[in-house]
């Protein structure tokens, strides 16, 4: 796998090695070993720094509470990475509708330029909006859409105006489960079931964003990436014991097909096996995509990782131009979130892979679960 950036090759050499270095501190068994003492002294004092923050930071949130006229369901992380939030969030919205509900999704919308409470379009500019609004509100808006979207740093901000707006009666916080401010009546968190915690320490020593203890605090845990049986049911027995009676559910991103764009004919992915392939990809878990392309049977004969949220730029395109006729590839293939961040002309040559939530056989016990707690609260706000 190579790496790359919008800038140039030494740049992209210097941010991938960065980037592998992070990785390997936060997820190895002997990352923080390996530094040297005084470096290794310095991240766990920022720690420190980090975790008084953090309980400053939430005590003013929780002291300034509010509860909104709707049920609020909270879909968030423990760690800084991806663990699969955006397709869980997509598929609940799905789920919520055929159920006759009126779901909002509510987002920060991480990168966007616009600093305004809003409602992101479902049509337009792709690659505009998404530097407006964050790529993944964006995706979000096309995806679900008739589903509103909202970006804004304030969430009960952006709860109000999808409740005044558009009638709202569930709002769904993607990525919320810092955001204590708004009263929540349901608080899932995703784990990676490949390694749930990283090393265990909080940023920037670690990938923690807040103590493993804080998970008392949610209704459920869901391991997302369970496509290994045993390492999935090897980390559930591990958190049945550290938070005994707390609902744990186990799924996996499984990749259904292609598409041309967001909205093109689904491709099933048997009828591209063997077809030489070119992958790229900005999100914070490259690898774990690339793999899933393999397992489909197309034939990968390589792969260029991007930052996460990457803004491409014209030297990307050039790049990826330029590696797919060497290669004589016959597929450039990408994620949606990157697809919206494409000039136009890109758009019209790629390929996106379509992911879905798979629970397996903790289906129905998830559904049941969730109606359950979405049913006890909230319902239609006026």
């Amino acid at each position: 796998m190579s790496e790359g950036t919008g800038a140039s090759p030494l740049d992209a050499g210097v941010r991938g090695a960065v980037h592998r270095r992070i990785v390997r501190l936060w997820h190895a068994a002997d990352g923080v070993s390996s530094l040297p003492a005084p470096a290794r002294g310095a991240l766990q004092l920022f720690s420190k720094v980090y975790e008084a923050g953090l309980r400053r930071n939430q005590q003013r949130q929780i002291e300034s509470r509010l509860r909104l006229p709707a049920t609020v369901v909270s879909i968030g992380n423990l760690v800084a990475g991806g663990t699969g939030k955006t397709p869980l969030v997509l598929w609940i919205a799905e789920h919520l509708q055929r159920l006759g509900r009126s779901p909002a999704i509510l987002s920060r919308g991480y990168g966007r330029s616009t600093k305004e409470t809003s409602e992101v379009p479902a049509t337009g500019d792709l690659s505009r909006q998404a530097s407006l609004f964050g790529d993944e509100p964006v995706l979000m808006a096309r995806k679900a859409s008739p589903v509103p979207v909202w970006v804004g740093r304030d969430r009960r901000r952006s709860g109000r105006a999808s409740i005044l707006a558009g009638g709202a009666d569930i709002l769904l916080l993607d990525d919320g489960f810092q955001h204590l401010a708004l009263v929540r009546d349901l608080d899932l968190v995703l784990l990676d079931a490949r390694n749930p915690f990283g090393n265990g320490s909080l940023l920037p020593l670690g990938p923690l964003r807040e103590p493993v203890a804080h998970l008392e605090r949610a209704d459920a845990i869901i391991l997302t990436r369970a496509d290994d049986s045993g390492t999935a049911e090897k980390n559930r027995a591990m958190l049945e014991r550290m938070f005994p009676g707390k609902p744990l559910f186990c799924c996996r991103h499984r990749l259904s097909g292609f598409r041309a764009g967001l909205g093109g004919a689904l491709i099933p992915a048997s009828s591209l096996r063997g077809r030489r392939a070119l992958a790229f990809a900005g999100i914070a878990s490259p690898d774990s995509f690339f793999e899933s392309l393999r397992e489909t049977g197309v034939n990968l004969i390589a792969s260029i990782s991007f930052p996460d949220h990457h803004p491409y730029a014209p030297g990307d395109m050039l790049r990826i131009a330029a590696a797919s006729a060497d290669l004589q590839s016959e597929l450039l293939i990408t994620t949606q979130k990157d697809f919206v961040r494409l000039p136009d002309v890109l758009q019209q040559a790629v390929l996106t892979a379509e992911l879905r939530i798979d629970f397996g056989r903790h289906h129905e016990a998830f559904c049941s679960f969730l109606d359950a707690k979405c049913s006890l609260h909230g319902g239609p706000p006026f």
